[in-house]
């Protein structure tokens, strides 16, 4: 079945990873008083190997005992989740803009401040974007389907015709199939640094990268 829309997410996929782990480490240093970043690296990376669970609670509860002052992580991570335009990953843009002159929809589906819009813009990203589903626009967050729902409604596509391109198992690839999205796993970012062969057989695609992306979605029947 051809497709028709391409949803994408943003962290990983679109930008670096490494803006949002920064942003965080300076937030909860500051609201600290100072913290261990060997600490700050040993939950992040066993974050990334779990692929479950959320990041910002399981440092909250490492650092301030309880979710109490998650709101206030969140707040002031949120000041420094700046994406600049050294953080565009190389390929991004080419792969957009070459889905997009085939024709089809493009949608953004991701886990993100709504400033990221503005970044998106500066860059000439934005124009491309048929549908911005950003989770602090929209209301919701993944790996919630209600998020990939409104992408498809806002789209005008069926889930079977759609691809979500996202770089984490937990929240892109299941939820999406779930609904019966087809999925791409972009290896890098926040994505599983030893995913077993199991979770390598669960998406549609797999790659390091965007760069054989359209050559890879043309093949899907």
């Amino acid at each position: 079945m051809k497709l028709e829309a391409i949803t994408f997410d943003i962290g990983g996929i679109i930008y670096s990873d490494s803006v949002f782990k920064r942003s965080i480490h300076r937030a909860l240093d500051e609201l600290s008083g100072g913290i261990d970043s060997q600490r700050f690296e040993e939950i992040y990376n066993n974050h990334l190997e779990s692929q479950s669970g959320s990041l910002r609670s399981k440092i909250c509860i490492a650092f301030f005992g309880n979710l109490d002052r998650k709101e206030e992580l969140i707040k002031r991570a949120t000041e420094y989740w700046v994406f600049e335009e050294s953080d565009l990953y190389k390929d991004a843009i080419p792969c957009i803009t070459h889905m997009k002159d085939l024709g089809y929809r493009i949608g953004i589906v991701a886990n993100q401040a709504a400033t990221v819009v503005d970044a998106l813009t500066s860059h000439h990203i934005a124009p491309m974007i048929d549908y911005m589903g950003v989770s602090a626009i929209v209301g919701v967050e993944k790996p919630n389907p209600e998020i990939y729902q409104k992408a498809l409604l806002a789209l005008g596509t069926d889930p079977t015709k759609t691809l979500h391109v996202g770089n984490r198992l937990d929240t892109d690839v299941l939820p999406a199939q779930g609904l019966g999205i087809r999925t791409a796993w972009i290896l890098r970012g926040e994505a599983n640094p030893q995913p077993s062969s199991e979770d390598l057989e669960t998406p549609d695609i797999v790659l390091p990268s965007l760069e054989r992306l359209p050559e890879l979605i043309a093949t899907l029947s």
